[in-house]
Formats: structure tokens, C-alpha cells, sequence
């Protein structure tokens, strides 16, 4: 029979997963480990009243986002990138091309790292507020963007019909460390940068809680509109926007292509100075006439590009150095830092990669370092400024034992490296989640705490154990956590993960360098999993994508033979590769970069493999194609500099033939 107090703790943490879903956009669980909570309680109050405040009883559970959906007038579209003045000069030229004219004026604004928002007025009133979205389709979030005080909720002069105005909901820096203090306060979870903030409150379904945070916002757009409206450029229509009050950029300026460069320049240097993210610029060409005739390519306009900022660097402190182990075994010296917000995202650890790092940058616990995001997304120490040293400074603890398992270490190359194997939990958690994960054997319903679970309980000594779970199956049901519906959903998925392809199988394997590209170009040369077991290392050298030293891990994997394979192959049928008869890519290396709206990445490249392509994830002068979605960063750009034909996604159809 359960207790009060194991049901009342349940409830708790439900409610405050639900409070981290839908009124923060923060969740710190998956939706599997969310269904396995939910179920479990429902399971605790089969034989009591639960009462109106019990989650299984309210309204706004997992599953209801609490928003209605709405189309918009006119998509809020995704921008092309360029990154410097050269590619700018390269941008104008198919503007250029297009138009047939050397006549263009350009506006230049700061492009906030914020929240894109469409507000709709009517006859003059502000009849709603949708949410990007996917560019198509937003949600409805009108009540909440009515607390903004800034914006009015109505138009007084030149008021069309309709009209859709455009513009980034974001909080001022004061405001958002204000926010966390207040959370922190109360024992909830911070969030993790401004944007999240901004997410987070504009989609929170209690109004109250909205109301006391300060969002902010600028207008910036002109969405779809009818009746009359005599705007024909970008700055009449920001003159528009001033005229009714509504809260524009003061750095937007205009000019032809020579004032563009100092434009994005200032709006650069004036970054560190602002109260608010940008992670760069947005120029577009100024008049709406050249503009429509100009139009869209890949769900982007061909009248705008986002001048993109190199990556943001700060000065912080070292707290501590400290060493992680990896699936592989391998131990990953990282550094906790006094928290830095970079690019919108709030740093706190940082990789120092290996012994050769440390050995480089001479790092000692409370350096001073300077801290960048990389790309906006890599975090690195770029230096230690060695002249703030005070004496305080103290050398790193090198390890000479597992961190994890206190077994013996060696040295692998510039790491240290745990050599106790499985055997050491923190190897088997990790190679235990990449096994399970959904690029390798997809299996359902296996989120981290459940993982860790089955380990400490002893459940899972090697990954073979996972496909015998279902002998405890009455024992599981019984944990906390372990809900009935939820385990018979996971027995399901394991059963499905049985047969396998070939090339997944080589990935889940997690031989070390051996993702899914190689993994795929080792499915197709060898065609089964025996012909790769039995294969030397001439053999491997034979494809083209393959070196001496992925060859000689392949080799060295398979006699160590760390994960049990033979255990594990006894509870799975590996499917041999066979290439279709629709392979018109055979052999061919595809890299997929940015997003996209009619597929999903993962689609796109299941369809290559299945068309006998091999999905690559780098570009190099090996690649022949790259498929290029909205956003593409730095692959597209070298992917230009070798030369390689590009599919943009109007012609992916076309181009796997499906």
C-alpha cells in the first residue's frame, strides 16, 4: 500500500516538471520519463481519491501545449548568412543580377537574439499575437504579449484594414539576472540565457506570472497586409512605426553598399555596451518594390541576409579543474568557471579536451581566462591571462586513478585513459546511452535516470543484459518511477530493436571515430557484420574514408572486444546490407547542413542510404554533394571554396527521387 508521503513527493515533482514544461519551456526530463512519473501516480491513486490538486486531475497536462494554433498572413521566414564583406559584395551581386540595377539602398538593424513575434491589428485594433513558430503555422500567445506595455493596442495614423506588424520579444540583461534571482529565491531551476527567459514567459499559461516579468520588445517588420497602405520602403515603414508609437532600433541606419561594412561595424562594436543580445546584423535591400521582384529561394528572402558576428569572448574565473570519464574511457579534463553569458547561453564548464590542452595553456585553478563560443555553439578557453595572477593560484590535481571507478589509467595518445573498461560505471552509463540512443538502436523509453537506475541496480552489467530486462519484468514495475504502461512500452521497443540494419548495429557498436558515416561505408564494403568481424587491417584500408588510425581502433575494438559481442549478437538478428535497386547515389558522399521545411534531417538522410548514398558529416574535397537548408553556418561556406555542387531544398525532391 503506498504512503502519503511517497504519493505527496510524486506529486510534487510532477507538478514541478509540469511547471518546467509548460510554464518555462525548460524541461530537465524527457517526455518517456514524464509518461513513467505520470503513470506511476495514476498507478498510486487507483484505490484513493486523488482530490482537484492532485496533476492526474488538472487541466494542462503533458500533453496539451494550452495555446491554439493560427496561419499567418504572410510566412515569418528564416535568413541566408554571410559572414564578412567579401561574401556581402558576393550577396549584392545576385541582387544585382536579379533586379538589373546598381541602384540599391540598404537599411542595416541589429538582429536580436530574442523571440519573433507577429501582431495582427484590424480596422486599427490589436486583434492578436502568434509566435513564429515553423514560419507557416504560430501560436497564439495574444493575452501574454498584451502585458508589453510598449506596444499599443491601437493604431491612430495611417491605419490600413489589416495589418501584420513584425518585431523580436526579448528582456533587457538587468531584468533577466533579476528573473533568475527571483527563481533561484525560490529553489527553482535558473534559466540559461535571456532567450530561454523569453521563450519561456511568453509561452507561460498562468498571465499572472507573465505580468511580473518585465518583456521587452522592438518592431522591425512588415508581415502581410490589406486595405490601403502607402509604405514603399523600409524606412517609411519604420516611419510608420514611429509615427504610432510603437518602440524601433535606434541603430538601424541606411546606405549604399560602401556605408553597409561601417553600418555592421558599429552595430558590432557597440555590442558589449547594449542591454540586450544580438548576435549580429541584418541588412536588407530597402525598397519594396525591388524587394517583391527580388522575392524568396529556400523559404528565405533574397532581399535580406543576416551579417553574422564573429563569437563572443569574456574574461571570467577558474573554480576548479576538474576530469570526466567518457564511454571509451577516455578521462576529459574540464574547467568550472564563474558563470559568463556568451551569445545568449550562460557558460559555466568548459572542455579543456585533453592533456595536451592543459599542457598548452598552463591553466591553474583562479586564472583568469578568456572564454569564447566558438560558432555560438563550442565553448573554449582561448587563454590565461597569466598578469592577473596573485599568488592564489593553484597547480591541477592530475589523476592518477579512475575518477569514477579509482581503476588503473594510462596514457592514450595527448589523454589519460581508464582501462578498467565496462566494469567502470561511468563507461557503461555512457556507452550504455549511445547504444540505446536514437541514431543508433532507437530504443524508446530509456532516459537518463532510468539508465542510471538499471546500472546501479545491477540490472545492466553489459549491453546484452538490456535485452533480458523483461526476466525482472514484476521487479521493475515495483521501483519508483517504473510505471506498468511505461515498461511495457519499453519491452516493445526493445523486442523492435531485435533485427537490425547492419550499419546501425556498426554505430551502436561505439567503436571509437566510427559514427555514422563510417559505419554506413563499412556496411556497404563489407555487407555483413561477419565480413567486418573477420576483416584485417588491409581490408579496412581499402575504403577511401578510412585511415590507419580509424582502421587500427576498428581492429583493436574487435580483439578487446570490450561490450561483449558475442553475448550481445546472440539476442539480435544483424541484417546483412543489400543495396536497393533505386541506388542512383551509390557510393556518392552527401553532408546535410541547416534546416529544413518539408523533411527533417534525420528523413533526408535515411532516404540517401536507402538510395545508396553515404551521409558524411564534414565537407572536404571528398564530398559531392551538400544539401543546404536555412542556416547552413560554416559548411556551406566551404563547400562553395571546394566547389562542390550544392541541392538547396527546392531540389531535394529531385535529387533522391522520391
Amino acid at each position: 500500500m503506498p504512503t502519503d508521503d511517497e504519493i505527496n513527493k510524486l506529486r510534487a515533482e510532477i507538478d514541478r516538471h509540469n511547471k518546467l514544461y509548460h510554464a518555462e519551456d525548460n524541461p530537465e526530463i524527457t517526455d518517456a520519463e514524464f509518461d513513467a512519473l505520470y503513470a506511476r501516480l495514476k498507478e498510486l491513486e487507483e484505490n484513493i481519491k486523488p482530490g482537484e490538486s492532485s496533476p492526474t486531475m488538472k487541466v494542462g497536462s503533458k500533453s496539451s501545449k494550452g495555446f491554439e494554433k493560427y496561419d499567418h498572413l504572410k510566412p515569418m521566414l528564416s535568413l541566408s548568412n554571410v559572414f564578412n564583406y567579401e561574401e556581402f559584395l558576393k550577396f549584392e551581386e545576385r541582387i544585382i543580377k536579379r533586379i538589373n540595377s546598381e541602384d540599391i539602398t540598404y537599411s542595416v538593424e541589429p538582429k536580436f537574439d530574442g523571440i519573433g513575434i507577429s501582431i495582427t491589428y484590424e480596422n486599427g485594433n490589436l486583434t492578436r499575437a502568434v509566435t513564429r513558430g515553423d514560419g507557416i503555422t504560430g501560436e497564439i500567445v495574444t493575452d501574454n504579449v498584451k502585458t508589453i506595455k510598449k506596444i499599443p493596442l491601437k493604431l491612430e495614423k495611417e491605419v490600413p484594414e489589416i495589418i501584420e506588424l513584425r518585431g523580436e520579444i526579448f528582456f533587457r540583461l538587468n531584468d533577466f539576472e533579476k528573473i533568475n534571482e527571483v527563481l533561484k529565491n525560490e529553489g527553482n531551476k535558473k534559466f540559461v540565457s535571456p532567450r530561454n527567459a523569453a521563450a519561456g514567459t511568453l509561452r507561460n499559461l498562468d498571465l499572472r506570472i507573465v505580468k511580473q516579468r518585465p518583456l521587452d520588445i522592438f518592431f522591425y517588420g512588415l508581415g502581410g497586409h490589406s486595405g490601403d497602405l502607402n509604405i514603399e520602403s523600409q524606412e517609411e515603414f519604420l516611419n510608420f512605426l514611429e509615427l504610432n508609437n510603437f518602440p524601433i532600433n535606434k541603430l538601424v541606419s541606411f546606405g549604399n553598399k560602401e556605408s553597409v561594412k561601417n553600418s555592421v561595424d558599429s552595430i558590432l562594436n557597440s555590442r558589449e555596451s547594449l542591454d540586450y543580445e544580438i548576435d549580429g546584423a541584418v541588412v536588407k535591400v530597402n525598397d519594396f518594390n525591388q524587394q517583391n521582384k527580388l522575392g524568396y529561394v529556400s523559404k528565405a528572402p533574397r532581399w535580406a541576409t543576416a551579417w553574422k558576428f564573429p563569437a563572443s569572448e569574456k574574461y571570467t574565473k577558474v573554480n576548479d579543474i576538474l576530469f570526466s570519464v567518457g564511454r571509451t574511457g577516455i578521462i576529459t579534463p574540464y574547467a568550472t568557471i564563474e558563470p559568463v553569458l556568451l551569445a545568449g547561453a550562460n557558460i559555466s564548464n568548459v572542455s579543456l579536451h585533453n592533456m595536451d590542452e592543459l599542457k598548452r595553456l598552463s591553466i591553474m585553478v583562479n586564472d583568469t581566462v578568456l572564454v569564447k563560443r566558438a560558432g555560438d555553439v563550442i565553448p573554449q578557453i582561448v587563454k590565461v591571462n597569466k598578469d592577473m595572477r596573485t599568488g592564489q593560484e593553484k597547480a591541477i590535481d592530475i589523476p592518477n586513478k579512475c575518477p569514477s571507478c579509482a581503476g588503473p589509467i594510462g596514457i592514450d595518445g595527448p589523454f589519460l585513459k581508464c582501462n578498467a573498461g565496462l566494469t567502470c560505471k561511468k563507461q557503461l552509463f555512457g556507452y550504455f546511452e549511445h547504444f540505446v540512443s536514437r541514431k543508433a538502436m532507437n530504443i524508446d523509453g530509456l532516459g537518463y535516470k532510468i539508465n542510471q537506475h538499471l546500472i546501479d541496480l545491477g540490472y545492466v552489467k553489459e549491453v546484452a543484459d538490456l535485452y533480458k530486462l523483461k526476466n525482472f519484468e514484476s521487479e521493475l514495475k515495483s521501483l519508483e518511477g517504473f510505471g506498468e504502461k511505461s515498461i511495457d512500452n519499453l519491452f516493445e521497443s526493445i523486442e523492435n530493436s531485435r533485427s537490425a540494419e547492419l550499419e546501425t548495429f556498426i554505430n551502436a557498436l561505439g567503436m571509437p571515430e566510427v559514427g555514422e558515416s563510417t559505419a554506413s561505408a563499412l556496411a556497404r564494403h563489407f555487407k555483413s557484420f561477419k565480413n567486418l568481424r573477420s576483416a584485417d587491417y588491409d581490408d579496412l584500408m581499402q575504403i577511401d574514408s578510412i585511415g590507419d588510425v580509424v582502421a587500427k581502433n576498428i581492429l583493436r575494438f574487435f580483439e578487446s572486444d570490450p561490450v561483449g559481442i558475442d553475448n550481445l549478437i546472440q539476442e539480435l538478428v544483424v541484417k546483412d546490407f543489400v543495396v536497393s535497386e533505386s541506388s542512383h547515389l551509390d557510393g556518392k558522399k552527401i553532408v546535410i547542413t541547416g534546416s529544413f521545411n518539408e523533411f527533417s534531417r534525420e528523413e533526408i538522410k535515411d532516404i540517401i542510404k536507402e538510395k545508396g548514398g553515404i551521409p558524411s558529416s564534414s565537407v572536404s574535397s571528398n564530398t559531392d554533394f551538400v544539401i543546404l537548408g536555412e542556416n547552413p553556418g560554416s559548411k556551406y561556406k566551404k563547400a562553395v571554396e571546394l566547389g562542390i555542387e550544392l541541392i538547396i531544398e527546392d531540389e531535394i525532391k529531385n535529387f533522391l527521387k522520391v
